[in-house]
């Protein structure tokens, strides 16, 4: 068989996605390339067809999935879809786009007894009358106006809001929007001054339309990430439980979820401050303030983050650093919109390294979170229970 033609743009596209600057057009561009039967495999030292390229893969994860010693505790997930494992890119984005459904066949998938489905593109737009927009699933183009605001949806999925008519715009500072997402959600959306908000699943921002006044302040919960168009006469505010983070020029994400014990911060690039309770505390690229939210007298702590984990969701992947369960299990929660069921009196004691796509069903996450650690799992209808393995052992004995 000859070696097919090498798609270099395709090997570009897979590059940015897992460094996370994939454009949603890039991939689209490659789920359209990938349906066609006649497309040849990203990597260049095979000649294999697709579904043999697929196998090969897979032999590749089951193989290096291991455990690491006993004494640690923490198991070990298949971690090349890590940005850092750069030695072995073109594997990994084969990997991820080949084990990824695509669109077209998700409806498929779902239909496996007993398996869920993962999340997508999903939100409802409140208005300031109080009028809401379903925007799963709604037509591009114009959705409302605002005083002299458009508010639209534009070709690649994302809200937008622009200002046609800035000469009447002294109002519309007091009309609020709000984006919220289920569980199970994702979606971004343009703010009017260009600033780029990524909300993950049950999260949500409260803005105003327009920004006139001294500030751009938005209020959000749950998980947003942020790329900010800066503007030094009018800082840009985020407001969450009691603390307050200033853009300074950056792109940052906040973790701030109610059933988490801290809220997160992770400055990416830039430079943010972060106020609470009086105290303010300066970030540098690559550092994570840590901030108790149940305790309000509590310090805000800085340390160094994992700057790929705290916003790997973002780029459509679980990626677990040393991760207890219950943390994964609250991801899975969200993602899946399940309910998670524990052994009563029999506490699991189990951490996770490594990362796998977002993009699988539920029953492939727990089927690497098994082989990996000492605990099983099944899906009651929108439920998981959570059970140690030597449950098994006891029954026959």
């Amino acid at each position: 068989m000859a070696t097919p033609r090498i798609n270099k743009r395709m090997q570009k596209i897979a590059r940015n996605y897992l460094k996370g600057t994939a454009s949603v057009t890039e991939q689209q561009e490659f789920d359209q390339w990938f349906s066609k039967e006649e497309s040849e495999p990203i990597m260049v030292e095979t000649s294999l067809s697709k579904e043999e390229h697929r196998q090969q893969i897979l032999a590749r994860i089951h193989a290096e999935t291991s455990i690491l010693p006993a004494k640690s505790k923490t198991r070990k997930l298949w971690a090349r879809i890590s940005v850092a494992a750069s030695a072995l890119l073109v594997l990994s984005a084969s990997a991820y786009f080949i084990l990824r459904p695509k669109p077209e066949q998700q409806p498929q998938t779902a239909q496996l007894i007993g398996d869920i489905r993962p999340g997508g593109s999903k939100a409802i737009l409140t208005l300031a009358n109080g009028e809401k927009v379903q925007l799963t699933g709604a037509k591009n183009g114009l959705l409302a106006r605002q005083g002299a605001v458009v508010i639209a949806k534009n070709a690649e999925g994302q809200l937008r809001y622009s200002d046609d008519q800035p000469e009447k715009t002294t109002d519309n500072a007091s009309l609020y929007n709000t984006v919220e997402t289920p569980r199970g959600g994702k979606y971004k959306l343009i703010l009017a001054d260009g600033t780029t908000a990524i909300l993950d699943a049950a999260s949500s921002i409260r803005y105003p339309v327009a920004f006139n006044g001294a500030e751009r302040k938005v209020e959000i919960t749950g998980q947003v990430y942020f790329e900010v168009v800066h503007n030094a006469s009018k800082p840009f505010r985020v407001g969450v439980k009691g603390q307050i983070v200033e853009d300074l020029g950056t792109s940052f994400n906040i973790n701030a979820y109610d059933d988490e014990p801290v809220i997160k911060t992770t400055l990416i690039d830039g430079s943010i401050s972060l106020t609470k309770s009086g105290q303010v505390t300066i970030l540098k690229p690559g550092q994570q303030a840590i901030n108790y939210s149940g305790i309000t007298t509590a310090g805000v702590k800085v340390v160094a983050a994992n700057v790929d984990e705290a916003i790997a969701w973002k780029n459509d992947l679980f990626l677990f650093n040393k991760e207890s369960l219950e943390s994964v299990m609250r991801k899975i929660s969200r993602w899946y919109d399940v309910d998670i069921i524990y052994p009563k009196n029999q506490p699991i004691h189990e951490s996770y390294l490594g990362g796998m796509t977002r993009y699988s069903n539920v029953s492939q996450v727990l089927k690497m979170l098994e082989i990996t650690g000492d605990v099983r799992f099944e899906i009651k209808n929108k439920a998981i229970l959570v059970l140690p393995k030597q449950t098994n052992k006891q029954t026959n004995n």
